[in-house]
């Protein structure tokens, strides 16, 4: 039988210096762990408009360092959904 988890997740805004200048980004915590820099990518800085308003995960730590699978999510809900997700699986396979 799995026990609940509370997980507390918390972000905090922040510019990101992502190379091509400062982008709107979020700190994202995790019981008081920072787990993901997440980014939101806007028309000045990116080629593909498509992209446009839609939130990249810069980097990501512990339960999501998937980073490097270029995750991006259409709203800031689906990307802090997405943490959660990484977390909770990694607390179950522990």
């Amino acid at each position: 039988m799995v026990m609940a988890m509370e997980i507390s997740a918390c972000s905090t805004p922040v510019i990101v210096n992502t190379g091509a200048g400062g982008q709107d980004g979020l700190l994202v915590f995790v019981n008081k762990q920072l787990v993901a820099v997440l980014v939101l990518m806007c028309a000045n800085h990116d080629a593909d408009a498509t992209l446009h308003g839609k939130w990249f995960l810069e980097a990501g730590f512990g339960p999501c360092q998937d980073w490097n699978k270029g995750q991006i999510f259409a709203t800031r809900d689906d990307a802090l959904a997405w943490v959660r997700t990484q977390v909770v699986r990694d607390h179950l396979e522990a």
